[in-house]
């Protein structure tokens, strides 16, 4: 099978997968609530209906901050350490769910309702747990062999560098070879999971192995399979970003002179299009497994 031949019929059987983008969507959804429960607390307790809250609704007040991180010293650090916390629980629970999007790709035009996710979810959990534990080493040893192994060479050998520009440029190969390390980790994460529903008794660390191989005597083709959908998700942040009417929302918010509906309608609205935004980008996130379960298949038969 040829990788447009993957995409498409990833993307058609992502458009019968709506049970799996909508947890997906709303899991995280709720993680990501969770994480901004504390903030949206503290800020509301530290600055009530003053004049403060509505200068924060037009943008970011360098005072109000300094006043926050005075009065509440520690506050920051108490919120990084939730979204930190969360986002290590927001890991597990898209690996406990990931097995149930995988296993509509079986039968993709019978239906499934949230009983059926949940079930196949359930059956391939564990594995899928420890095929994310084997996916954290591998990250780790990234991390550890580019990141902080050859920054540590490239301090040693450019210590006495008088130029900084062949500086700057060791470091970007640095920052390069370890992101191109992390996609790297992340394709055959992919391909694994694929694996482990794709033949039933598969175990994690098997998948991981058969994904490993896969990828590298495939590696464009799979890499391929695995970037253009992945792509077309983070595009739609640079889309967002160009479309949404900035000018006026700021204009909106904040303002003595609109009518007292105008800000929370606009504050709304904009809530709304950013989580059609995130649900979208699951949508292309369900679509590049569909295309990595399409593009795995074929290769197997």
């Amino acid at each position: 099978m040829t990788v447009s031949s993957a995409i498409r019929q990833g993307f058609s059987v992502t458009r019968r997968a709506g049970t799996g983008i909508w947890v997906l969507f709303l899991a995280n959804l709720g993680l990501a609530a969770l994480a901004a429960l504390p903030i949206y607390r503290g800020i509301l307790d530290f600055t009530g209906h003053s004049l403060m809250t509505q200068e924060l609704l037009r943008g970011f007040s360098t005072d109000w901050f300094t006043d926050f991180t005075m009065a509440r010293p520690g506050a920051w650090d108490n919120y990084a350490a939730t979204i930190a916390n969360l986002g290590l629980l927001s890991i597990l629970v898209n690996a406990l769910l990931v097995g149930g999007v995988l296993a509509h790709f079986r039968e993709p035009d019978l239906p499934q309702g949230p009983f059926a996710f949940f079930r196949d979810a359930r059956r391939y959990a564990w594995r899928m747990v420890r095929l994310m534990l084997i996916g954290l080493f591998c990250y780790w040893l990234v991390f550890l062999a580019l990141h902080q192994g050859l920054a540590r060479l490239t301090r040693l050998w450019t210590v006495a560098a008088l130029d900084d520009r062949p500086v700057f440029w060791i470091n970007l190969a640095v920052s390069l070879a370890t992101l191109a390390g992390v996609i790297f980790v992340n394709l055959v994460i992919d391909y694994a999971r694929v694996t482990l529903v794709l033949e039933e008794e598969s175990s994690a660390i098997v998948a991981f192995l058969s994904s490993l191989g896969f990828s590298l005597r495939r590696l464009r083709k799979a890499l391929a399979v695995y970037a253009v959908p992945s792509l077309l998700g983070i595009a739609l942040l640079g889309i967002y970003r160009l479309v949404v009417p900035w000018s006026f929302i700021n204009a909106s918010l904040g303002s003595a002179g609109w009518s007292h509906l105008r800000e929370p309608l606009v504050l709304a609205l904009l809530f709304f299009g950013q989580q059609a935004i995130m649900w979208s980008r699951y949508w292309f996130r369900v679509a590049t497994w569909a295309s990595e379960w399409s593009y795995c298949s074929s290769a197997h038969h």
